[in-house]
């Protein structure tokens, strides 16, 4: 063991002697006291590290989890572990035809978006990702329009639509959440563009192919989990969107799933059994696209070309 001296306290300890200077102290009374003050804080950055994500995921997940409890629970039922199980409050639901109308007309919105947004997205991100224009300077502009709140661009879009004719009908919907998630979309697109190397393309054009033709036989198979993660980014939010199905229609007829949900809170009493059972049944259909295209969904926001 190399000599030094290192000091507990106000008092110092040298290496090698086993001395102490004012009071004699053994070898490894000492070193265990070293080891004990210079305890690394890497030890503790793991464990702070774990904290955070614990702290987050019980914020994320404690209002899904009492929200699952009340639909099950009984009515009147407020402990924190329900009394019994009862599905009353999904009978209730499921036996109104209206639900079933209300989750077609959500689909409609969702499939309508998906597929007016995810042509654009792939053409804008493409010309923005191999094209040379001076557009191109405005680009990084898309990723300010999704912060800007929806609320704001809610009037112009309304007149619009109707002085448009479109008023109060589900093609407005579709329209005002394909406007809204094409930015997002389109670099998502964009950036997964970037991992895919030009020499692909190359490649193709040494072998006679024109650029459409070297789009749709090179880029766009490997262009896929980047589509499948936009598809999925505006799916998710044309599904859950409340906003617009308030502002932009008030036919009953054309009631979505999140719009309907208001319909269980009352002036004189709340339905919460119902109001969190109608909740559960909305959040399922995103829960479960998003389970089955995760791997794809991960590979397209990471750039991840290979998967």
């Amino acid at each position: 063991m190399k000599s030094g001296k290192w000091e507990i306290g106000s008092e110092r300890w040298e290496a090698g002697t086993g001395k102490m200077h004012g009071k004699p102290i053994g070898r490894s009374s000492a070193i265990r006291g070293s080891v004990f003050l210079s305890l690394p804080t890497a030890h503790l950055q793991p464990l702070l590290h774990w904290l955070v994500v614990a702290a987050l995921a019980a914020f994320c997940l404690l209002p899904i989890l009492w929200g699952v409890r009340t639909s099950v629970a009984p009515e009147f039922d407020s402990s924190l572990l329900p009394s019994g199980l009862t599905g009353e409050h999904y009978a209730r639901i499921l036996a109104r035809g209206l639900f079933y109308r209300y989750a077609i007309n959500s689909a409609v919105v969702t499939l309508g978006a998906v597929i007016l947004v995810l042509p654009l997205a792939l053409a804008a991100g493409y010309a923005l990702g191999r094209q040379e224009f001076w557009g191109r300077r405005l680009a990084p502009v898309m990723l300010a329009l999704p912060l800007l709140p929806a609320v704001a661009f809610l009037v112009p879009i309304a007149r619009y639509l109707n002085v448009l004719g479109l008023y109060n009908t589900r093609t407005a919907l579709v329209l005002a959440n394909a406007a809204f998630c094409l930015p997002f979309a389109t670099w998502m697109v964009w950036n997964f563009v970037h991992a895919i190397p030009p020499s692909l393309e190359e490649a193709a054009f040494l072998d006679g192919c024109s650029r459409l033709e070297a789009l749709v036989r090179v880029v766009l198979p490997s262009m896929i989990p980047g589509a499948i993660a936009a598809g999925v980014f505006v799916a998710v939010q044309a599904w859950s969107n409340y906003l617009f199905a308030y502002a932009l229609s008030s036919d009953s007829e054309l009631r979505v799933l999140p719009k309907a949900i208001v319909d269980f809170v009352g002036s004189w009493r709340t339905d919460w059994g119902g109001l969190m059972a109608i909740g559960v049944l909305t959040l399922l259909p995103p829960l479960l696209l998003f389970q089955i295209l995760q791997r794809w969904f991960v590979a397209g926001m990471y750039g991840l070309t290979d998967h």
